[in-house]
């Protein structure tokens, strides 16, 4: 009865509902009635849009990522290596490889940096100098990869996606 009593003297007192839905929280204060139709509002809108980001979210899985590179690319003592020739690859992919190695060597724990600095990058493509700067501005503006520090270079999480997807089928298929 004690329980009875004191809801009834809650009447009138605003209801304060405090909602958190992955990374979004609201809080609400006021009437009960108000307060209800405030939550549905929000969960009506929230959700769905909260459904739809978590399809157009994109990142990498390292596990799919090392099924995908298997016969391409190999662990060894020294860190990650190519296991196959990369003379199919264009100037961009080449760059783009060595970027996604690195960060794959650093997601493995093989590594401690994930960039690569680009005199490093000239010595692995023995491209120019300026093809590599020219390569990683394109790069850079496509968001496939990006500038960490000076003359260091890493690939982006969309980086790593096209390397997955474009990269490395171009790799696996026979001449």
């Amino acid at each position: 009865m004690l329980e009875g009593h004191q809801q009834l003297s809650n009447v009138g007192q605003p209801l304060e509902v405090t909602i958190k839905y992955g990374t979004l929280e609201k809080k609400i204060t006021g009437p009960p009635e108000q307060v209800a139709k405030e939550v549905f509002a929000f969960l009506t809108k929230a959700i769905p849009e909260l459904e739809l980001a978590s399809h157009l979210a994109l990142s990498v899985d390292l596990n799919e990522l090392a099924k995908a590179s298997e016969g391409v690319l190999a662990v060894t003592p020294e860190g990650v290596v190519a296991t196959i020739p990369l003379d199919k690859l264009a100037d961009r992919e080449l760059i783009l490889f060595h970027l996604a190695k690195a960060r794959i060597a650093q997601m493995l724990g093989k590594s401690e940096k994930d960039f690569v600095q680009s005199s490093d990058l000239i010595a692995a493509t023995k491209r120019t100098s300026g093809t590599v700067a020219g390569r990683l501005s394109e790069l850079c503006t496509e968001n496939l990869a990006e500038r960490k520090g000076k003359g260091e270079y890493r690939a982006t999480t969309l980086g790593l996606h096209i390397f997955r997807e474009q990269i490395l089928p171009k790799l696996k298929t026979k001449p």
